[in-house]
């Protein structure tokens, strides 16, 4: 047993305690549950005095029953007498101070019981200066299982292939309730007010189900909590059993009465009997969940009738508390951390649009095409942000009126920048308005003045929490007079819970900080490189331009540029000639609705609405239009979405019909051109992005359909951003052909497609294919990229460039969506990172 999972064996000694008074749930959490002056009567209890030559100062009444000599005549007889010397012996060599024994002292014993021999578990501690002997006939175990070592390697294996807590928390309740036969065995979960919670249960047929109810602190006092801290392990064998006295009622050093914290047999609360008697419960056992020093949850384990579990069944039992207190830790630190990585990828995504941009523009733009990112990284309903004078709201929002107000409150509320609530009506009266979208606010500046902020919103939840019976403490009528007892119904209670929205979790609030200190990083440094990122995205965008520009300048085909409503921006001299135009002016802003015929006029427009809605889509149809002239004229269209820059357009190329309907060479080329621009990086020739996510998910229904994997790799040059600056946007087009090359090879080789996907980065994606064989080809393309043997600065003395690869490979069904595999490939690539550069992750795949 680690330091860690060590219990606290110190005997419960403070707090204000009452004992000349009638202890019920007004004053319950003052009953000496320590000091109970009784024990339970399936064993016997002496408290020996190491001062007075060991001899037996306290007992209880039955030891008669059990040891065949009345307590009177136990009292002041030496342990010896009792137990024979070599076993005495035994017993007092063994160090019983509390800070020595962080777990139960075992002893077996054999005691002559009315001439016959009769084996007993003793358990030893020591108590104020008395050491107490506990102990129980050794019995038969009545459990289904024989091989201790055997059930272990079951508990780990099972728990081993539960995939998070919740599950890991049902197998749990299963495991114990396999062990301990027991009817019910549930794990109960405490939060931040000891309210408790039941998360996983196992249960016969038949019994009502207790899963998910709530029950109030006040079902386990404070006091209660402190002895759970004290043991793995309490069991009650028979709840209608009559207590035990321990005689005489004080003990000789204190003068007070016998402390039994550490008691596997003290006699259990007068209050808490009542409470398992209206529940219909015989026997309980409850195993402590612990981690450093805190109790976080228990194991209950409930039987309707009476049931003794064995000491060889119970130390079993001792081991389980242990590990399932860590066991379900870890598994929720683990749930969390995972949670806390999909957080800071989306914080990362979100924070880099203001580090990433100057432009204003550029950034309310990206906030636009982010805002399910916005919202998924914190769970919200709605956000505001306000940055340069203007303020974007995104989902279900407060009116702008209403968030400007909220916001001066906030930032006056706010601590390092930040402020959340969970209640906002509570705090700040208008909210009461708009409670319904917002009781929940989390607020965030985003500059040092609080000019620039975003708040995150939450709406109410009207909650309905369902408790195990009235939490509010049943109310009964005795003698004439009203008193409280632990509650008689434990049917579904409900609450409602108004005004509230749920709580924000501490993963979420975590990544606060790093909100803060990407914002904070503003420097001018990033400011330089984001400006040089938007001239480089501007170059592209000429060149990118130019090649449209020039496909229809020199086209020996009609062609028209429009925006998405339908406006004609640009037209070439064939399509003046085709419409009998004399000057291009004569058909720019004009609506090439206006020219098509009242047949066609409809489904035109529903083509570009299709344009609008698939980028990379090309569009063929047919129909009737009117020449300036007013002469009908049958022309067949092809229309190609383009975007460019923060604008889309629409791209159509037209021709009259042939006599014959045969083909047209030229118009076909024109058209191979234009879908090769319409679908390839003007750079490096690779598929675009848009393309290429086009054919990943109709990649992503045939190995469905066909149950066949699918391979996705990200492709990051490390540290491009400086290269950049070292050789310029010129070099680092460059490297970036010279790396697309290399990619492009080992892609035809391996049966991979690529696709440049923006910036520095290339994606990949493979059908067919195994872990091994992804691994091999990321594997490939690192030391393919460092062959090329690209200088970092011009002198090559900083080395040479590198790529990271972050690779994922699943088999597809229907019960997963694509972004399964993306956000696998996102979280691999982030881990390589992570590692360093020049590093490969295939996502959970161990390499050597």
């Amino acid at each position: 047993m680690t330091e860690q999972d060590a219990l606290n064996r110190k005997l419960l000694t403070e707090g204000d305690y009452v004992t000349d008074e009638p202890i019920d749930l007004t004053n319950c959490e003052k009953e000496p549950i320590h000091i109970p002056g009784y024990i339970q009567p399936h064993g016997v209890l002496l408290a020996i005095n190491p001062i007075d030559d060991f001899r037996i100062a306290q007992c209880s009444r039955n030891t008669e029953q059990l040891l065949g000599i009345s307590a009177e005549s136990l009292l002041g007889r030496s342990l010896e007498d009792l137990i024979g010397k070599t076993q005495f012996e035994l017993m007092i060599r063994r160090d019983l101070q509390a800070i020595a024994t962080p777990d139960l002292q075992y002893i077996n014993l054999t005691i002559s019981v009315a001439n016959a021999s009769i084996e007993f578990i003793g358990i030893l501690h020591e108590s104020e200066g008395m050491i107490l002997l506990e102990l129980e006939p050794v019995s038969e175990d009545t459990v289904p299982f024989t091989d201790d070592f055997e059930w272990i390697q079951t508990f780990f294996s099972r728990m081993k292939r539960t995939e998070n807590r919740v599950e890991a928390s049902q197998v749990a309740c299963e495991l114990v309730k396999d062990i301990l036969g027991y009817d019910r065995v549930m794990l109960y979960e405490f939060d931040d007010q000891w309210n408790g919670k039941v998360i996983a249960e196992a249960k016969e047929q038949g019994l009502e189900s207790f899963w998910g109810h709530h029950y109030p602190a006040s079902d386990i006092p404070r006091q209660a909590r402190e002895l759970y801290l004290r043991n793995w392990l309490r069991t009650i064998v028979d709840v209608g059993y009559t207590p035990v006295e321990i005689i005489p009622t004080l003990q000789p050093l204190t003068g007070k009465p016998l402390n039994l914290s550490l008691s596997v047999l003290r006699s259990v609360s007068p209050l808490h009997i009542e409470y398992l008697h209206n529940m219909g419960v015989g026997a309980t056992t409850t195993i402590s969940l612990i981690h450093d020093n805190q109790l976080w949850g228990l194991i209950t384990c409930h039987h309707n009738s009476r049931k003794y579990v064995s000491h060889r069944t119970r130390n079993l039992c001792n081991f389980l508390g242990s590990f399932f207190s860590n066991e379900l830790y870890q598994r929720q630190q683990l749930d969390d951390y995972q949670t806390e990585l999909r957080l800071r990828i989306l914080s990362a995504r979100f924070t880099e649009i203001f580090i990433g941009n100057t432009d204003v523009y550029q950034v309310l733009e990206q906030l636009e095409t982010e805002e399910q990112g916005l919202l998924d990284l914190m769970s919200a309903t709605g956000a505001a942000v306000y940055y340069q004078d203007n303020l974007m709201l995104y989902g279900t929002t407060p009116t702008s009126k209403q968030v400007m107000e909220l916001a001066g409150w906030l930032s006056a509320q706010a601590e390092d920048y930040t402020y959340h609530s969970s209640k906002l009506s509570a705090e700040y009266e208008p909210a009461k308005a708009f409670k319904d979208v917002a009781s929940g606010v989390l607020y965030l500046a985003l500059s040092p003045g609080q000019q620039n902020y975003v708040i995150w919103f939450r709406p109410e939840v009207v909650e309905i929490v369902d408790w195990a019976g009235n939490p509010a403490k049943a109310v009964i009528r005795e003698d004439d007079k009203v008193r409280l007892s632990p509650r008689k119904s434990f049917e579904k209670w409900r609450q409602v819970v108004e005004g509230t929205s749920y709580s924000w979790k501490s993963q979420e609030l975590s990544v606060l900080p790093q909100l803060k200190s990407i914002v904070r990083k503003q420097t001018d440094y990033q400011l330089r490189q984001a400006k040089e990122q938007a001239i480089q995205n501007a170059r592209i965008f000429r060149e990118n331009e130019e090649r449209y520009l020039q496909l229809m300048g020199h086209s020996p085909v009609a062609f028209l540029s429009l925006t998405t409503a339908g406006t004609i921006v640009y037209c070439n001299s064939r399509a003046e000639t085709l419409f009998g135009a004399a000057r291009p002016e004569e058909l720019l802003q004009l609506e090439i609705y206006t020219l098509a015929g009242d047949d066609s006029r409809t489904g035109l427009r529903e083509q570009i609405k299709r344009m609008d809605q698939n980028q990379a889509q090309l569009v063929s149809g047919s129909g009737w239009f009117e020449t300036l002239e007013g002469k009908e004229i049958e022309l067949e269209y092809m229309l190609a979405a383009i975007h460019q820059g923060r604008k889309s357009s629409i791209m159509v190329i037209l021709r009259e019909g042939t006599p014959d309907g045969g083909p047209d060479r030229v118009y076909s080329d024109v058209l191979n051109q234009l879908q090769s621009y319409v679908t390839t990086d003007p750079l490096t020739e690779l598929p675009n992005p848009a393309t290429f996510e086009k054919e990943l998910a109709t990649d992503w229904d045939e190995c469905v359909q066909n149950q066949i994997s699918l391979a996705l790799l990200m492709v990051d040059i490390d540290d491009f951003r400086v290269y950049n600056t070292l050789h310029g946007l010129y070099g680092g087009d460059l490297c970036l052909q010279w790396i697309a090359d290399a990619l492009k090879i080992i892609g035809e080789y391996y049966g991979a497609t690529v696709s440049r996907y923006g910036g520095g980065t290339f994606i990949l994606k493979i059908k067919d294919t195994d872990p091994d064989r992804t691994y091999e080809v990321a594997e490939k393309i690192r030391q393919g990229v460092l062959a090329l043997s690209i200088p970092k600065d011009r002198t090559e003395e900083d080395g040479f460039m590198t790529v990271s690869v972050g690779a994922a490979c699943l088999t597809p069904t229907s019960m997963l969506s694509l972004t399964h595999l993306t956000d696998e490939t996102e979280k691999a690539m982030h881990i390589a990172k992570s590692k360093g550069k020049n590093r490969v992750t295939l996502y959970g795949y161990e390499t050597d």
